[in-house]
């Protein structure tokens, strides 16, 4: 008796899912015949009826009316010449930078991977925006950035800051950690 009622149970859902898929088969064939047929009709090219006219004459050039777009391109704004800015010769090529954006620069010296010159960097970062001035670090590890300032300046130790006024010329010297404050105060002095 089980196996009776087991199979008066699967027969008609074994039924209902071939009849379901038959019907998806039939409307699927069906469904491709008629857009098949109706692509290719509207694919199909059209008659023509007259021979295209061509003309020796040279069409008639139409003239636009200015419009403001084109007055405004037409005279295109002269961007003012930014001045050149005069510097020192034999400054090193990230000083020269640095005062060539702005007309004071801070430069910081420091040892990577000390704590303090790692602080003192960026006190001396945050003084020199503080005070409106460029920013420029220097890795003393590498001979070819630390070289042109000991050069010029002589030995320096990290860490160090230097505060540059235009054309290049040295205005202060802080040797050891320097402060926000004291970095912006030497920036905003060397302004004016």
């Amino acid at each position: 008796m089980n196996g009776q009622l087991r199979l008066n149970l699967i027969l008609p859902i074994v039924l209902l899912a071939v009849a379901g898929a038959g019907l998806s088969l039939f409307m699927l064939s069906r469904g491709s015949e008629t857009s098949t047929a109706s692509t290719d009709t509207a694919l199909a090219p059209l008659p023509r009826l007259h021979a295209p006219k061509t003309s020796t004459k040279a069409p008639a050039k139409v003239k636009a009316l200015p419009t403001a777009k084109a007055k405004a391109k037409a005279k295109p704004k002269a961007t003012p010449a930014r001045p050149k800015v005069k510097l020192n010769a034999g400054l090193p090529p990230a000083l020269a930078r640095a005062l060539t954006a702005r007309p004071v620069a801070v430069v910081a010296f420091v040892t990577p991977d000390a704590r303090l010159d790692e602080m003192a960097a960026s006190e001396a970062a945050a003084g020199a925006r503080a005070g409106g001035a460029a920013f420029v670090s220097v890795d003393v590890s590498k001979e070819r950035a630390a070289r042109p300032f000991a050069l010029k300046l002589g030995v320096l130790q990290a860490p160090t800051v230097l505060v540059f006024k235009r054309p290049g010329n040295l205005f202060v010297r802080l040797d050891g950690f320097a402060d926000l404050d004291v970095v912006a105060q030497a920036a905003e002095n060397a302004q004016s």
